[in-house]
């Protein structure tokens, strides 16, 4: 069976042929933004795809082609480019003024959504760059990127996102499972927290593909000083890392807990260990939120390795 000069666009710009693109790109009587029956993209779409980055502007140097056209699945071409991360090709679409960059995927999605529940760190910071996007755009059930990073453990572009100079929403609620992004971060980390009898392997395996827990805790305790400074100047992150730190442990009490080194488990240790270094006011934070917010909270060192917490419940927020 003949092939189609359009069948040859298509495979050329999948494999980054640029002398046939350049070839089949002068000839008018090719339809430049064909879609086969069973190829589901444009000849554009495909040179993002696979970040056929000089196949992709030769492709829009020409008036003919249809930057917005959607795809079967019902995506531009920019969308699949910051799906699939191809960074030079994001950046170019970004700079051609026919480019429609919130045009959503058939679902909701928009590309910069996509982008954050992807983990694509560097492809979010064009797009925050980029007056155009709104970084707090939900889909029907409410969840916003920061909520989509947040449920896939995407903890560097959490970071990213409430470090930028964007207004970051984090109090909006899914309707999916009515938790906010950071309720939704929270229960990611639990997550990471060891389970008993879990070995280590399997333990390390799960915190792989969960992070956003064990990747701040790691961090603060190479280096305290660094991740203190940080949780001052971002708010909404101070507000994963407590959650995070909490997600160590479990407490089960109305009243009072008291945990010492004879009731402690590793993970309670670690987690006394941790938060006897905070300050005094992200103790408090944290206590209220792990006691149900009482007021008059008393963090004391009992004996090494283990750690007293007593929580007087005299009085409520």
């Amino acid at each position: 069976m003949a092939v189609s000069k359009e069948q040859r666009l298509w495979q050329a710009c999948t494999d980054g042929d640029f002398d046939t693109v350049k070839e089949l790109v002068d000839d008018p009587a090719v339809d430049l933004n064909w879609v086969g029956e069973d190829r589901l993209d444009t000849s554009l779409h495909r040179a993002c795809r696979f970040g056929r980055t000089k196949v992709a502007k030769e492709l829009l140097m020409n008036p003919r082609i249809e930057v917005n056209k959607l795809n079967t699945f019902g995506c531009t071409p920019f969308f699949i480019a910051c799906q699939e991360s191809s960074l030079a090709i994001v950046e170019m679409l970004l700079g051609d003024p026919r480019v429609d960059v919130r045009w959503p995927h058939r679902d909701g999605h928009d590309p910069f959504l996509m982008a954050c529940q992807r983990g694509h760190k560097e492809v979010i910071s064009q797009l925050l760059a980029d007056q155009r996007i709104d970084p707090n755009k939900p889909v029907d059930d409410q969840s916003t990127p920061l909520w989509c990073a947040s449920q896939d453990g995407h903890f560097s572009v959490v970071q990213h996102l409430l470090a930028s100079n964007r207004e970051i929403d984090t109090r909006t609620r899914c309707t999916f499972n009515n938790k906010t992004a950071a309720e939704q971060g929270r229960a990611m980390g639990r997550r990471t927290a060891k389970l008993v009898d879990e070995t280590e392997e399997l333990f390390q395996e799960r915190k792989t593909n969960g992070p956003l827990c064990a990747d701040l805790i790691d961090e603060y305790e190479r280096d305290p000083v660094a991740v203190r400074d940080r949780l001052r100047r971002q708010p909404g992150l101070r507000e994963y890392f407590i959650g995070h730190l909490f997600a160590l442990v479990v407490f089960d009490s109305d009243s009072f807990v008291v945990i010492n080194e004879k009731l402690a488990h590793s993970d309670t240790k670690r987690f006394f260990k941790i938060t006897s270094q905070l300050p005094l006011d992200l103790q408090m934070v944290l206590c209220n939120r792990v006691f149900g917010s009482p007021k008059d909270i008393i963090l004391s060192r009992d004996s090494e390795p283990g750690f007293k917490c007593l929580a007087r419940t005299t009085t409520w927020q």
